[in-house]
């Protein structure tokens, strides 16, 4: 991915921030950014307690340094003490992540079936998690 991808996703995702609703949240590291990951919840009575991980991601040359569990365990303090939400969920794709949120009390509830496809012949499981505050 290049530096002008990551720059029109991030200003996707930044203009849709809203306070009420969700979090960015950036890991920076001798000044660069390092990881980032949005919180988002739904403020209907139904799912108002809980909500959702989206683009949970490290840079490459800081992974295996403890940037991407400072990030969760901070959303998982963010989730429930400033937005009073009881549980987190998210949906990853089957790349070998999952041992990686189970040491981090995540549990996975279930799969989606090749319902994401990387490349033609590529389709791999949605993997969905949950986590309990």
């Amino acid at each position: 991915m290049s530096h002008e991808d990551v720059a029109a996703a991030a200003d996707a995702l930044v203009a849709g921030l809203d306070p009420q609703r969700s979090r960015l949240l950036l890991a920076t590291a001798d000044g660069a950014l390092a990881g980032w990951l949005n919180v988002r919840h739904d403020p209907h009575p139904l799912v108002a307690h809980w909500g959702t991980l989206h683009h949970v991601q490290t840079h490459l040359a800081f992974r295996g340094t403890g940037t991407g569990a400072a990030l969760m365990h901070r959303a998982r303090d963010i989730a429930r003490e400033d937005m009073g939400l009881e549980q987190l969920r998210l949906a990853r794709a089957g790349m070998g992540l999952e041992d990686f949120y189970s040491r981090l009390g995540w549990r996975e509830i279930g799969r989606w079936t090749g319902a994401l496809r990387l490349a033609p012949g590529d389709d791999r499981d949605e993997i969905l998690m949950a986590l309990t505050l």
